[in-house]
């Protein structure tokens, strides 16, 4: 399968900069390391890195004159953040019968979430373009934002009887809780991770695999059109867990 046109790789590599798959596989075969600039040119870096800047842009030209009754670009994100806002109150505690109050805590991460993973998720359908969630390194770090802040969450509101949740309800059954815990928190990890990165590799594999075989036209249209569906339920899938998780942190254990 050849290998598709970055655009912004070989914008990359006119100046000077080590960019692309070939140049990773080139290094590979000779036995040598990639330096730290390389690391941080590399496609799925390069394209998280305009990810990041769609939403600076975004964000900018919709906020630059805002007005009492929205139009445009500032009536769109009203009504995608207090969408998101309404979410995330109903699944976290929001402070009703003594529980913590998430939302304000959780909010901004979980639209955070969903632009960088939503945007991502859709470059990838973009001719020249990749999908920076179909590496596992991109979706490894996003999950372990999550994990570590629902551990922080857990520990602030409850502070070492959190711990009691890797315990279990029985003294003596500690020695067989303790280790399933642990694993299940281990399991969050390569479950989160994972299911974004497949998803979307496996899109951007049958994709290639389309357009080499039986062109470039109307072969991939069938995958373009479930591209988008599976993109929108990455994203709400990683949400929907991460909110579940920080919301578990901050129960009592029973």
């Amino acid at each position: 399968m050849e290998e598709p046109i970055l655009f912004l790789c070989l914008i990359l590599q006119k100046l000077g900069l080590p960019s692309g798959e070939r140049f990773y596989q080139h290094v590979y075969q000779e036995g040598g390391q990639p330096s730290l600039l390389a690391k941080l040119v590399a496609p799925h870096m390069v394209y998280g890195y305009l990810a990041i800047v769609i939403i600076l842009v975004l964000a900018i030209i919709g906020t630059r004159k805002l007005e009492f009754i929205p139009k445009g670009l500032q009536n769109f994100w009203e009504t995608f953040l207090e969408a998101l806002y309404n979410f995330t109150r109903e699944n976290v505690p929001t402070g009703d019968h003594g529980s913590p109050n998430l939302v304000p805590l959780v909010y901004p991460l979980i639209v955070m979430f969903t632009l960088f993973i939503g945007i991502s998720n859709f470059m990838g359908l973009v001719p020249g373009f990749i999908c920076p969630t179909a590496n596992l390194n991109v979706t490894l770090g996003l999950t372990l934002i999550t994990i570590v802040y629902y551990h922080f969450l857990g520990l602030r509101f409850q502070g070492l009887r959190y711990f009691k949740t890797f315990l279990g309800p029985i003294p003596w059954l500690v020695p067989l809780m303790l280790p399933i815990e642990i694993f299940g928190h281990i399991g969050r990890i390569i479950s989160l991770s994972v299911r974004l990165f497949a998803n979307m590799m496996s899109k951007e594999l049958l994709l290639g695999i389309l357009i080499t075989l039986a062109g470039p036209f109307f072969a991939p249209l069938p995958i373009l059109l479930l591209g988008v569906l599976v993109a929108v339920i990455q994203v709400f899938i990683f949400i929907i867990l991460s909110l579940a998780y920080f919301a578990g942190a901050v129960e009592e254990a029973h």
